[in-house]
């Protein structure tokens, strides 16, 4: 079988540890999985976004490429068009937070778009559970666009900044 036909295989049946597997030994597979984030089932998107957190450990180089397109595409004129690249942004920075640690800035500095806002706060979350110290300096950018699509998530977003910094001083 070919590898776009066993990435998309892996994807759809939800074996996970194959799929990890697979993106370990592979790296050409995160061409593949980048295009499946707008794939129209949402449990499609959430796998591939979970690789791509994979492959930002197994080759940090590829995923730093993959992430910068990605965060690219939320300046897209249409910027929601990126809101997909947002989950696999937050599982790239939750697995290596370093690689996405330039990219913290740019990626909020977003949420002035209502379109992206949950989003993002949803990533910057994901990434804040295992780096709050690349986030923290972001809440305050964060907060200042609270709004009902955003409040619930911003809410724990200040909770796991909290539990993990200590209250952040």
């Amino acid at each position: 079988m070919e590898l776009k036909g066993e990435v998309m295989e892996l994807l759809e049946s939800g074996d996970v540890a194959d799929l990890e597997r697979l993106v370990r030994q592979d790296r050409r597979a995160l061409r593949h999985l980048v295009g499946r984030l707008w794939d129209a089932d949402e449990q499609v998107r959430r796998r591939a976004a979970g690789a791509l957190g994979v492959a930002a450990e197994a080759h940090p180089d590829l995923a730093l490429e993959v992430a910068r397109r990605l965060v690219w595409a939320l300046n897209d004129e249409s910027t929601t068009n990126g809101v997909h690249g947002l989950v696999a942004l937050g599982e790239m920075g939750h697995r290596n937070p370093t690689l996405l640690a330039p990219l913290i800035g740019p990626i909020a500095s977003r949420v002035w778009d209502a379109g992206l806002r949950p989003a993002i706060v949803r990533a910057m979350c994901r990434i804040a559970e295992r780096a709050p110290d690349l986030v923290w300096p972001q809440r305050e950018l964060l907060e200042r666009w609270r709004d009902a699509a955003s409040s619930a998530e911003l809410d724990r977003l200040a909770r796991v900044l909290d539990a993990r910094t200590g209250g952040g001083e």
